[in-house]
């Protein structure tokens, strides 16, 4: 094997490494986060509290919001690959109807950010979150 052969294999090798030591660790994630939520064309923001637990190696949680849209509501179809941690959660919306809030955040050590989607309402939005001590 030549040396430009070998030094693109130690290249590639290392960034395999360097991209697995990013990724995040669902024990990583266990704990409280805690952050404002905004929606477009809402003028107030509303503030999240997403609890998350580790049972049985897998990532189980809840959350909360100010407003009561989710009060400790389980969330659902928890994915965390590549530093993106995604989840759903269903609240209620301004007249009671069922809404589904999906959420897919970013995750860098002890803060996420990322997109909040409504989509029975068609709405979008941000959340930026971190992690409490």
């Amino acid at each position: 094997m030549n040396i430009k052969k070998k030094f693109a294999l130690i290249l590639t090798l290392c960034i395999c490494a360097a991209v697995n030591l990013m990724a995040q660790k669902p024990a990583d994630m266990a704990g409280t986060w805690a952050g404002p939520a905004t929606l477009e064309g809402m003028a107030e923001s509303n503030e999240f509290i997403l609890v998350l637990e580790l049972k049985e190696g897998n990532l189980t949680g809840h959350l909360t919001d100010q407003y009561g849209t989710v009060s400790e509501t389980p969330i659902d179809k928890i994915v965390l690959e590549n530093g993106v941690f995604s989840f759903s959660v269903v609240g209620s919306g301004p007249g009671g109807e069922e809404i589904t809030l999906l959420l897919k955040m970013n995750v860098e050590g002890e803060s996420m950010q990322g997109t909040l989607e409504i989509a029975d309402m068609g709405m979008n939005g941000a959340w930026e979150a971190t992690k409490q001590k």
